[in-house]
């Protein structure tokens, strides 16, 4: 997969944004040393040094060129490019644990979960967002598209990993002193349905118009728009709802 694209990711910065707000409010330790893995532009990371100032934060990404978005908005922060799971036997480890908007796109969670609870500080808390995308209205439309036989190519693309969230509870439970779990539906007004398109291509899309040419992406996407149009509603200003659930949890080791 292409790398990602920062610019394209950031023109929803604000409603990427806060899930991360929500869930470091639901984080009751007060943390000397926090990992944020997945921090793409350093929002997040940034929202956990403006709640956890005096914190030693470092912000992990794979992406060079999320990473240099970062840097540059936010010098007064520490990012480093590390890959996850592979590379967390070289990092120390924290007191907080924090991921929002990532640990979907890496598979093998009943692995995965334990390997982070082990890079926990006694008493660390593990606290992550997840789109359940599973549950999300975009994807099934997605879903419908790829399954037709025009598209058929792009139906064996499996980008995300994310159990339903009874699954992820009872891998929790067993490593965990502490488990709490939550659900919120976002609803973000957009201006017209080519903003759905818009904010996907900047996260889900980007799999499968990476194997695309240019030709075929212009008619997937006008096909997808077609499929949107008839399964969201425009408002009476000609706006449109787009409803993201998301999966929240924190768990003590």
């Amino acid at each position: 997969m292409n790398d990602w694209n920062s610019n394209q990711y950031t023109k929803f910065e604000k409603e990427r944004t806060q899930p991360s707000i929500d869930l470091i409010h639901r984080i009751d330790i007060l943390p000397k040393s926090i990992l944020d893995i997945g921090c793409g532009p350093g929002n997040s990371t940034n929202q956990l040094y403006e709640n956890f100032p005096a914190a030693n934060i470092l912000g992990i990404d794979s992406s060079d060129n999320m990473l240099d978005k970062a840097r540059k908005s936010y010098s007064h922060l520490n990012f480093r490019k590390y890959v996850i799971p592979d590379d967390i036997d070289s990092i120390g480890n924290f007191d907080l644990i924090f991921s929002n908007a990532c640990l979907h796109w890496i598979p093998n969670h009943k692995s995965l979960f334990p390997i982070l609870m082990g890079k926990l500080n006694h008493g660390g808390m593990l606290a992550v967002q997840m789109p359940l995308v599973q549950n999300a209205l975009f994807y099934k439309v997605l879903n419908q598209l790829v399954s037709t036989d025009k598209w058929r190519k792009l139906s064996n693309i499996r980008i995300f990993h994310n159990l339903e969230p009874n699954e992820t509870y009872d891998i929790l439970k067993e490593i965990s002193s502490d488990v709490t779990m939550w659900e919120t539906t976002y609803y973000h007004i957009v201006p017209s349905h080519s903003y759905i398109i818009d904010w996907y291509k900047g996260s889900g899309l980007r799999p499968y118009l990476d194997v695309l040419s240019q030709t075929e992406e212009t008619e997937f996407l006008n096909e997808l728009l077609e499929m949107i149009e008839k399964n969201y509603q425009l408002q009476s200003d000609n706006s449109v709802i787009l409803k993201m659930p998301r999966l929240f949890f924190t768990a003590i080791k």
